[in-house]
């Protein structure tokens, strides 16, 4: 959908004005503006820009709170109004037949379904386009001080348990085709992380819904919140990570399914650990605890227990794991549902932390959920973009303050929360090369403010995976993860654009990891890896980097790695540019062979490492430059 604003001038006050009353002003033009005016069937206002994204013929239906039921609207920008002005409210369905609009919560799109008559949505930041920037932009990266620091296996992905992402129809039985493609491609990711592992997270809202069919128990028929993990299903998965250099994070149920929609009252508590166990001594006893590295409980269930509550159910785990398992395992939570915005970092999380604490409960990570609801509009939006550095700091804000020294995980983000579109190719909504610049950003931002792992949702699975959901093929996604490992080092660095009407790029650095292209690199003995975006449509520029110590970068040889759209349709899809699903990289195709083999994948080498960085239209770019001066070792 195209886009406009209503832009409210900046209110000047004098310090005379107090920020109270600057801030009741800033409220009255808000309010007159959004009451009077859509454009395009989307409310944008301020100088910010707020937006709902929008998705047509899809009915969200959710499995949790409606925060308001039908009412009469007359239009998609009224039912948008109507969500943006409640808090409570993170997504809604206007329905044209009826002329009606539902408000629900931040669950709404984990069950949906087609209907033509129906548009759903959800605010976000507007989609603004990325200005023009100018010819030169001059950055500064702070060589002399590491900022945080990720973990060895950083880019992370999940595998979701759910039904309607394809877990009980997929087979990732690695002695089949597909599940073989799918774990060599995943080894591939694994290879280029310093750990030389990936971490698998085995998670999702169909977790909750298993019952594990081990040592005699029975699962219960299968419906839309019951489902059965048996011993098959289980050893595929073990398999698979292990042929992939995975470890799992395996998120064990509290086999809530059994209780949602019953009108049984509240959902039990504590939690019974005795399915759990039968589970994990047959993983203990067929050899397979080696591929497990540690255990999550529970998914997204901030909305029927408390903080406090899910602390004692970790209390249990924990209990559970030291009477039965051989090694220390990681313990991660508590995974709440889903951040949109810092507005969403709420008290919850920090109340679980200090349960947490209190109890004893050795936590690893402190996980939560994330989805940026970005779309073909607001791929390319720095609003859009800066909301993921915005929930970041508030989740390390309230971390560090409730249960410091732990790791910070991003324990399921993706582009889009939930939804059940056909695997057929008729979706392909963030299956595409514009997700690329979410996700990168998204790994850029997370990594700066303090996180250890960033575990993208999902891996296969819906129209929002790396990996092609029917096929297997690697999608753009794919290859950012993995160049994104094979750039960028553990150690993370300040960077910052210094030019000003330069929003349209966007720079991340770390501490690099070595030279590929084979060229001496005796006179330098430090690398940085960088991360550059260009949003800008129409126009491209220079990147000139400058170094906080006074040190220049040498004219050393640097590896540079662009990725650009396809201007071809692939089989996949029709489309291109950033709908569609081929990608370049350093002008050539990207093509894997159907086994799964990735193509060698060769930097430019750029014999002047000191000269400014070219930078496409909309392109991303991975460059390792050598320095003879930097903190990194």
């Amino acid at each position: 959908a195209s886009t406009q604003s209503i832009q409210i001038p900046a209110l000047k006050a004098s310090r005379a004005c107090s920020s109270k009353m600057l801030a009741i002003i800033r409220a009255c033009v808000l309010a007159v503006c959004i009451s009077t005016i859509y454009a395009d069937d989307a409310v944008h206002v301020g100088t910010t820009t707020a937006s709902c994204t929008s998705t047509a013929s899809t009915e969200y239906l959710g499995n949790d709170t409606v925060v308001k039921p039908a009412f009469s609207c007359s239009s998609f920008g009224d039912c948008c109004d109507a969500c943006t002005s409640l808090h409570e409210c993170a997504f809604f369905t206007f329905d044209e037949s009826k002329k009606s609009c539902t408000l629900r919560s931040t669950n709404a799109p984990d069950t949906s379904r087609i209907n033509p008559d129906c548009t759903s949505g959800a605010p976000s930041a507007g989609p603004g386009p990325a200005p023009q920037p100018p010819a030169i932009v001059h950055v500064v990266v702070a060589n002399d001080n590491i900022v945080s620091t990720t973990g060895d296996s950083y880019v992370a992905w999940n595998i979701d348990s759910s039904r309607n992402r394809g877990f009980f129809t997929r087979s990732l039985n690695v002695s089949q085709p597909l599940g073989a493609r799918l774990a060599k491609q995943a080894a591939a990711l694994s290879a280029e992380l310093p750990a030389k592992q990936s971490i698998l997270r085995f998670g999702g809202s169909g977790n909750d819904y298993l019952t594990y069919a081990f040592n005699g128990t029975q699962c219960p028929p299968q419906g839309d919140t019951k489902e059965c993990m048996n011993e098959t299903t289980w050893t595929n998965l073990l398999d698979f990570a292990r042929a992939a250099n995975a470890k799992i994070i395996f998120g064990l149920s509290m086999n809530t399914g059994h209780d949602m929609g019953a009108g049984d009252g509240p959902f039990p508590q504590p939690w019974s650990p005795d399915n759990a166990r039968q589970i994990l001594q047959w993983t203990i006893e067929n050899k397979y605890d080696d591929v497990v590295a540690g255990f999550e409980l529970g998914n997204e269930q901030n909305s029927k227990y408390s903080g406090k509550d899910i602390a004692v159910n970790f209390g249990i785990l924990h209990k559970l794991l030291q009477e039965v398992w051989p090694k220390t395992p990681l313990l991660c939570g508590p995974d709440p549902h889903s951040y949109h915005s810092a507005h969403d970092v709420n008290s919850w999380i920090g109340d679980f932390l200090d349960a947490a604490k209190s109890l004893g409960v050795p936590m690893h990570a402190a996980t939560h959920h994330e989805y940026a609801e970005v779309q073909l509009s607001s791929f390319t939006s720095p609003a859009t973009l800066d909301n993921t550095g915005a929930i970041a700091e508030a989740v390390n804000a309230t971390v560090s303050e409730h249960y410091p020294g732990i790791q910070i995980w991003a324990g399921e983000i993706g582009p889009h929360n939930g939804g059940s579109p056909p695997c057929d190719h008729t979706s392909m909504r963030w299956a595409n090369f514009g997700d690329s610049f979410w996700y990168a950003d998204a790994l850029g931002a997370k990594a700066r403010h303090g996180y250890s792992a960033v575990c993208r949702q999902d891996y296969i699975g819906a129209d929002y995976g790396m990996v092609d959901c029917s096929t297997g093929v690697p999608l753009p996604d794919f290859f950012t993860g993995l160049l994104f490992a094979r750039v960028m080092g553990t150690g993370v660095l300040s960077a910052s654009v210094t030019t000003l009407g330069a929003s349209a790029v966007r720079v991340y650095a770390h501490c690099g990891r070595g030279i590929k292209n084979g060229a001496d690199t005796t006179a330098s003995t430090h690398t940085l890896g960088l991360l550059l975006m260009n949003l800008n449509a129409n126009a491209s520029t220079s990147v000139s980097i400058n170094l906080t110590t006074g040190s220049v970068i040498p004219a050393l040889p640097r590896d540079e790695y662009l990725l650009q759209a396809s201007p071809k349709p692939t089989p996949l899809s029709n489309a291109t540019g950033l709908a569609g699903t081929g990608l370049l990289i350093n002008g050539q195709e990207i093509v894997t062979a159907p086994d799964g083999t990735i193509p060698v994948i060769a930097p430019r080498v750029v014999t002047d490492g000191a000269s400014p960085i070219d930078l496409p239209a909309l392109s991303i770019k991975f460059v390792t430059v050598q320095v003879s001066d930097s903190v990194c070792p």
